[in-house]
């Protein structure tokens, strides 16, 4: 492990360490309480070596301590996993790429979901004081990364029980099918899902579909989870497929995933 050193330390609290596991880089944050107590915290894998709280990126975290400090969300580990090959990765079946002279969506999804659960969070339970419950382990993305974490919540969701999709690219040819002809495991989940309302305005590619396959995305989630109070579906109005809208909206999503008090309201326009 290996202490993050940067001038944005200087504006949390918490603590930024790098970690490696089977050669694959891992950023994590440690909340402020965690070396002062015997505590066990809750978990959010975060996809894209966790860009969306990396100062590097964002400018989240501040936000996110704020939370804690307001007891609106208890302290919580946030483990960002960096992707080896992303467009294979991310994706959860081979499909030729959007772009000519480009190589095919590899379709691994599979394998990283099994990854995810099977090892990586092993790994995570045995190295950090963690809560392993499935009540208190999420997974959270954006873009290929918001439509992998929906995908791993079909394949583990005993393991899973927190899911958030910023921005997921539900316009993935067979995705939608795929959630129309398969159940979660354990329907017992929290599900956070956006989109921007300018997203696929300006293309001529599947990605044009952007919006009405995300709403039909959460529309079948709501036909798949136990209780839809623990949807929340939130349009970010002006929102194009940027990482700092994604880094915006961030705080947000944890608070709905992992908060003691939550807004039964399906959908939203708040940003």
């Amino acid at each position: 492990m290996i202490p993050v050193q940067n001038g944005v330390m200087n504006m949390i609290d918490g603590t930024l360490i790098k970690d490696t596991y089977f050669g694959r880089e891992l950023l994590i944050y440690l909340p402020p309480s965690y070396g002062s107590s015997n505590n066990r915290y809750p978990v959010l894998y975060v996809h894209d070596l966790g860009d969306l709280f990396d100062p590097a990126h964002s400018g989240s975290l501040p936000s996110i301590e704020k939370l804690f400090s307001n007891q609106e969300v208890p302290e919580l580990l946030l483990v960002g996993v960096a992707p080896k090959d992303r467009e294979s990765e991310y994706t959860p079946f081979p499909k030729p790429h959007l772009l000519p002279n480009k190589r095919a969506y590899g379709g691994k999804g599979n394998e990283y979901a099994a990854f995810l659960a099977n090892r990586l969070k092993h790994y995570i339970d045995g190295r950090y004081r963690t809560n392993p419950s499935r009540e208190h382990t999420g997974i959270i993305g954006k873009s290929f990364g918001g439509l992998i974490s929906v995908y791993t919540a079909y394949l583990a969701s005993k393991t899973f029980g927190k899911i958030g999709s910023l921005s997921g690219s539900f316009w993935f040819e067979g995705m939608t099918e795929f959630m129309k002809n398969n159940r979660f495991e354990n329907e017992h989940l929290r599900i956070y899902m956006d989109v921007g309302s300018m997203e696929g305005a300006d293309r001529d590619n599947l990605q044009k579909e952007m919006i009405p396959r995300t709403k039909e995305a959460f529309s079948l989630l709501t036909e798949s989870a136990a209780f839809e109070k623990e949807l929340k579906f939130v349009i970010d109005e002006g929102g194009s497929h940027r990482l700092e809208r994604f880094a915006k909206r961030f705080p947000e999503a944890v608070k709905w995933l992992f908060g003691s008090c939550h807004n039964n309201a399906r959908n939203d326009r708040n940003f």
